[in-house]
């Protein structure tokens, strides 16, 4: 018997529980909403009514309440809609819309009685921005308070484009006076150029927070947009409050960042100081020669600020960015192929640098090239030639080719010059050295000591090859002594009627080969 009676009980509860499902389903949640103020949110159909549908009966109802130009308290009462018990919103005498325990959010710890208080609020706010929106004093209020921000706003504007021209005329002054060489770069005009459009940049957001703010205030004027700009609010002081909170939290790392930099620069300066004494020969050491100081010294410089920097930017806040590092890592790629070659030129040159194969104010020949050195790059060597021409040489080529210094080992004796002839075999080799030395006693800048000297180099087979070697006084008019040297062994071969069949001598001809005596 028992049995059975818990039978019935549970058969009657589902077909209870069924029947309810049927008056009460829920549905697609509609919102309602007046004068950009969200009032209740519908989520349940009651007597097959969807919640779109009650959203749109809802409203229909307020704004005939509304058209009636009645005013009256909103309250709420419970009743029952079909078989189902709920609260209704009124408006006075006017019912707005009720609201069902389906209505509720599942989320939510808020009973029905709560939500409908709630709701009755918002509905209670929403006429009173209505009837205030109608009352003309309040629309001139608003207005005028409008055209008095739009005036505060212009003003900000021009004091923010004054502002930033001033900010940018006093740090030019500054920088003007100033030298910051990096890597042999003077980077302060790279330095001036990024601050001019940082503080372009720096305006226009300025100028976009103000209107922004300008937005905001406008909005809150009237009663219809005021849920508008609150939102405007709302929004700006979470944005604010989040970047504060981040602020805070990146602190440590950012005196971190400012004290790795200041130690950089320390660091930077100390070792350019001593590595500029021994440039300028206050300092010796013993690994490093003066030339070699200036490229040092920008090479230490460059190698201690990227380290410095490398530090530096594992204690950015988005640095363990998966972002950034995929960032960093297509970058670095990109770098390193674009870059290859630069490298290339760059190593070449370090080696050439500390290899000492020569230094500034030398007289070298790279390849066909021969000139005095007046400038070591990172990247090229640059050459002044005798013809007042200006050569650039990359590093690269001066590994790859063959180097010639004729001012390395002439520092005490002169720079050495070499002139070659050859003389048949007929003409005694010391009639040959005797016209050498004369055209060389007769030429200018040429030492008397150590003294001109011939050398029998080569005996071919159908002549001898001759070499004069001379010592400058000054190698750098090597190419105008060189001239003067040959007319002058011309003129000592004429005058002895010896004649010169070089290169190409293979016998003597018939007729002497000698040029008429002037």
């Amino acid at each position: 018997m028992t049995r059975t009676v818990l039978i019935v009980v549970v058969l009657l509860a589902c077909f209870e529980a069924s029947a309810q499902t049927e008056d009460v389903k829920a549905g697609e949640p509609a919102v309602l909403s007046l004068w950009n103020r969200p009032i209740v949110t519908f989520r349940a159909t009651v007597d097959g009514v969807p919640p779109a549908q009650r959203v749109h009966n809802s409203r229909e109802r307020i704004d005939e309440h509304l058209e009636a130009h009645t005013a009256a308290p909103v309250t709420t009462r419970v009743t029952t809609i079909g078989d189902v018990k709920g609260i209704l919103v009124t408006m006075g005498p006017d019912v707005a819309f009720g609201l069902v325990e389906g209505d509720l959010d599942a989320e939510s710890s808020m009973s029905l009685q709560q939500a409908a208080a709630r709701a009755a609020l918002r509905l209670q706010e929403a006429l009173q921005a209505h009837e205030q929106q109608q009352r003309p004093l309040i629309v001139a209020r608003g207005v005028g308070l409008s055209v008095l921000a739009l005036l505060v706003f212009v003003v900000l504007i021009k004091l923010i484009l004054v502002g930033r021209e001033w900010a940018i005329h006093a740090i030019d002054r500054r920088l003007q006076l100033r030298h910051w060489v990096i890597g042999g770069v003077d980077i302060l005009p790279t330095i001036s150029t990024i601050e001019r459009a940082t503080f372009r940049v720096l305006a226009w957001v300025g100028i976009a927070a103000a209107t922004y703010l300008l937005v905001i205030f406008v909005l809150q004027a009237f009663p219809y947009t005021e849920p508008l700009g609150d939102r405007l609010g709302t929004y700006l002081r979470g944005r604010l409050a989040d970047a504060g909170i981040t602020a805070v939290r990146a602190s440590p790392n950012i005196l971190g960042i400012v004290a790795v930099i200041y130690m950089t620069r320390t660091i930077s300066l100390w070792v350019s100081r001593v590595i500029a004494e021994v440039e300028h020969g206050v300092r010796t050491v013993t690994w490093i020669g003066p030339w070699q100081a200036r490229a040092t010294r920008r090479i230490a410089s460059g190698l201690i600020w990227v380290l410095g920097l490398a530090v530096a930017y594992s204690l950015l806040p988005w640095s363990n960015n998966p972002i950034f590092q995929g960032m960093s890592l297509v970058i670095g790629l990109g770098a390193s192929l674009a870059s290859a070659g630069l490298v290339n030129q760059w190593i070449s040159g370090v080696v050439v640098l500390y290899s000492r194969s020569f230094r500034i104010g030398d007289y070298v020949k790279i390849g066909n090239v021969e000139g005095y050195v007046t400038e070591m790059g990172p990247l090229a060597t640059k050459l002044h030639t005798i013809r007042r021409e200006e050569i650039t040489v990359p590093n690269a080529v001066m590994t790859s080719d063959n180097l010639v210094n004729y001012s390395k080992l002439g520092d005490e004796q002169g720079a050495l010059l070499s002139v070659s002839i050859q003389i048949g075999y007929d003409v005694p080799w010391r009639r040959v050295e005797a016209l050498l030395l004369e055209a060389a006693a007769k030429t200018e800048g040429v030492r008397r000591d150590p003294e001109p000297r011939v050398l029998r180099w080569e005996l071919s087979d159908f002549s001898v090859l001759y070499q004069l070697h001379i010592r400058l006084v000054n190698a750098e008019y090597r190419a105008t002594v060189r001239s003067e040297l040959n007319s002058n062994i011309l003129d000592a071969f004429m005058t002895a009627q010896v004649q010169i069949m070089t290169p190409h001598f293979e016998g003597q001809p018939e007729k002497p080969v000698l040029p008429a005596l002037q």
